[in-house]
C-alpha cells in the first residue's frame, strides 16, 4: 500500500515538479507543489518574496506550508530545493510521508537551470557560472537529501523509475 504523502526532493532542476505531476496521474494521487502553495498564500512570486521580505521570512512560510501538507491525503508533493535543509523540515517530511531524493548529475541540473536564468532567487548567476553555483548548493544540501527514505539516481529519471522503486518498497 502506498503512503498517504510522497515527497520528492532534490536540487532545483532535478525534475521534482514534472515527475510529481506525472507520478500523481499514474498512481491516481493529487499533486501539490510547495512553491505554488507559498505563492498562492503570499500572493507574490518566490523571487518577489525573497526581494521584499528576505530568505528568513521565506523559509518560515515554507515551513508553515510544509506543515500544511502533512494533512494532505493521497498526494505527491514537489518540494523546493532547500525545503529539507532548514529547521527540522527533513524530519517533518520523513515522519509524515515517504521521501524520495531525485539524484540527477550536477552538469544536467546546471544546464537545465541556466535556461531559466534569473528565475530562481538563490541561483541568480550567469549561465557560465551555474555549475559552480549548483555545486556549492549541492555540497550544502546533500547531507539533508541523503536522509530521504529512497534515493533514485540518473540523468533522465522517469515516472516509471519512481513507480518501479515504489512497488519494490511497497513489497518490503
Amino acid at each position: 500500500m502506498l503512503p498517504e504523502r510522497i515527497y520528492l526532493l532534490g536540487m532545483p532542476g532535478s525534475g521534482k515538479t514534472t515527475l510529481a505531476k506525472q507520478l500523481g496521474r499514474e498512481i491516481n494521487y493529487h499533486f501539490s507543489d510547495l512553491d505554488e502553495l507559498i505563492v498562492h498564500k503570499e500572493r507574490h512570486t518566490i523571487n518577489e518574496i525573497f526581494e521584499i521580505n528576505g530568505e528568513d521570512y521565506f523559509r518560515k512560510i515554507e515551513q508553515e506550508m510544509l506543515f500544511h501538507t502533512t494533512t494532505f491525503s493521497r498526494t505527491v508533493i514537489a518540494l523546493g530545493g532547500g525545503t529539507p535543509c532548514f529547521f527540522d523540515n527533513i524530519q517533518v517530511i520523513k515522519n509524515h510521508g515517504f521521501s524520495i531524493y531525485l539524484d540527477v548529475p550536477l552538469e544536467i541540473i546546471a544546464n537545465r537551470v541556466s535556461k531559466e536564468y534569473n528565475t530562481r532567487p538563490l541561483l541568480n548567476v550567469k549561465p557560465e557560472e551555474m555549475l559552480l553555483q549548483i555545486t556549492e548548493k549541492y555540497n550544502q544540501r546533500i547531507t539533508f537529501y541523503k536522509q530521504a527514505h529512497l534515493t533514485i539516481s540518473g540523468a533522465n529519471l522517469s515516472v516509471q523509475d519512481i513507480i518501479q522503486w515504489l512497488s519494490y518498497v511497497d513489497k518490503k
